[in-house]
């Protein structure tokens, strides 16, 4: 009888533990989703990602016309700068997976032609407003949520692209009948780009080994 009486009591007392448990679950504030405490900088990486992806494969098609021309410094800076895109993509791709995100990269992609002087003009004008249009809100943003980590894989992507602009512009500006001299190199860890003659013993931004670089020559 007692143990009767004592495994009514125990399932009573699980019962009503089920119950409080199935209240408590019903009334709580909803659990915000995995990874949404970075909703902004999640937006901020995949739209970093996509861009760099677009670049990547429009710098490609454009070291190839470069090629065709004979245009062979544009041709390598081209060929670097896609180099550096993919590498700067892949580090936003990542760090997407590591907030718990997910990144697909653009299926269709509109592919310029032209001249490599067109192509030259066309890219510098491309990146000036990209970059100006950003104004380093993303970084910002990052920086407010206190991910340092995003902030700077955002801030190796911003320095790209002004890099970028710099040396377009100097092979722009040289233009079709200057030396063959342009040679490049490029960090393999965050992308930073650099003419060969100007690289350092180590990324100043990563801090990578300079004899890790890939030479574009």
């Amino acid at each position: 009888m007692k143990l009767r009486l004592g495994l009514i009591l125990l399932l009573f007392a699980a019962s009503a533990g089920i119950l409080v448990w199935m209240y408590y679950a019903a009334t709580r504030e909803p659990r915000s989703p995995k990874g949404s405490p970075w909703a902004e900088t999640l937006a901020d990486l995949d739209a970093c990602c996509r861009r760099k992806h677009v670049k990547s494969v429009q710098y490609d098609h454009f070291a190839g016309i470069a090629a065709d021309e004979k245009r062979h410094t544009a041709e390598r800076l081209f060929r670097a700068m896609a180099f550096s895109e993919r590498l700067q993509e892949n580090n936003c791709a990542t760090a997407i997976l590591h907030l718990g995100g997910h990144y697909t990269p653009p299926g269709k992609i509109i592919i310029f032609g032209g001249t490599t002087d067109g192509n030259l003009e066309r890219s510098v004008a491309y990146e000036r407003q990209a970059h100006a249009g950003r104004s380093g809100a993303d970084i910002r943003r990052a920086m407010e949520r206190g991910n340092r980590y995003a902030a700077r894989i955002l801030t190796w992507a911003s320095a790209g692209d002004m890099r970028n602009i710099t040396l377009l512009e100097r092979c722009r500006q040289e233009g079709r009948n200057a030396p063959d001299t342009g040679r490049f190199a490029v960090c393999p860890n965050c992308g930073n780009l650099y003419p060969s003659e100007y690289s350092d013993w180590y990324c100043p931004a990563c801090l990578t080994e300079g004899k890790r670089f890939v030479l574009f020559e």
